[in-house]
């Protein structure tokens, strides 16, 4: 039970009773589909690790449109500002599937992160990691054709939901269009387009609204040759 959790970025460093004390303090909390775990630019007061279930994290434009910038699987935190004082939530997290976490109230986890302060520059790690895959993501929306955007973002997808690959090469990864398509800043009809023009290609398949199998080699091939 322990070995998922000693993987998660924000543990490391830390050794295995360490972990076994932070995790003995998280209550769980089971989440339905749709369900919104916080709100951007609200006040700080929980983290959150992934157990089961994914998240999609997001901002709200002014049109009141969600803007997706990533999406959370087990075993990753998310909320990691709780660990500051006065922090707020600059993402709102709302879950995609029934989900299960563990929560720390930030009181609780700024007094671990005392205690151990490997947790508190481990945050600032994840932290300076997902803006620089931020600044990433709005460098290629700006400077790449779609279907590159589309390429690269599944590439990213699979690193960070460590999709290990089938003997044929194959992986697959747990997403649905929609996300896809905020994720690349695209419209739903031009991912949904694009993906059957590759499906007819032999490059993915669909084997439900909430997987993709990617032939990621061939993929990579194509847009990084």
């Amino acid at each position: 039970m322990m070995q998922p959790f000693l993987s998660v970025p924000l543990f490391a460093g830390l050794d295995e009773s360490t972990v076994a004390v932070i995790l003995a303090a998280g209550r769980p909390l089971r989440v339905r589909r749709g369900r919104s775990l916080f709100t951007e630019q609200t006040p700080a007061t929980w983290v959150y690790l992934v157990k089961d279930g994914w998240f999609r994290l997001y901002k709200l434009a002014a049109n009141g449109r969600q803007s997706v910038v990533r999406l959370a699987i087990p075993p990753e935190i998310i909320g990691i500002s709780a660990l500051f004082p006065d922090a707020i939530y600059t993402l709102s997290a709302q879950a995609i599937t029934s989900s299960l976490v563990l929560r720390w109230s930030a009181t609780v986890m700024q007094t671990f992160a005392q205690t151990y302060p490997q947790l508190r520059q481990n945050s600032l790690q994840i932290l300076t990691k997902l803006r620089e895959d931020l600044q990433q993501q709005v460098l290629e929306l700006a400077t790449e054709p779609v279907e590159q955007r589309l390429a690269h973002t599944l590439r990213r997808l699979a690193d960070q939901y460590h999709c290990v690959p089938q003997a044929d090469g194959w992986i697959t990864i747990p997403i649905m269009q929609r996300d896809l398509a905020d994720l690349i800043g695209a419209s739903h009809y031009t991912v949904n387009r694009l993906l059957h023009q590759w499906q007819q290609q032999g490059l993915v398949v669909f084997p439900s609204a909430h997987l993709l199998m990617v032939d990621l080699v061939a993929i990579t091939a194509r847009f990084d040759a």
